[in-house]
């Protein structure tokens, strides 16, 4: 398995964390790491017909996702 040096697979990382380190959206993380087996969810309150969690994501999850998420090409 291949890792992100970049990564502590022992910290556990926020949303905006990912999200300013992969340079994406806060949201888009929270929608790839969800569902994902690992991530820990520790609060939900439903404003209105907004869901608010505080997620984080083990930095061995996340190492996991970008993995499984990267294309590597062939290009010889």
């Amino acid at each position: 398995m291949e890792t992100d040096s970049t990564l502590d697979p022992t910290y556990c990382y926020s949303t905006k964390e990912l999200a300013f380190r992969w340079n994406l959206s806060s949201e888009t993380l929270r929608r790839i790491f969800l569902k994902e087996p690992g991530v820990m969810i520790f609060r939900e309150q439903q404003a209105g017909k907004r869901v608010y969690r505080t997620m984080r994501i083990p930095g061995a999850v996340a190492i996991r996702v970008k993995n499984r998420m990267t294309v590597v090409s062939n290009a010889r």
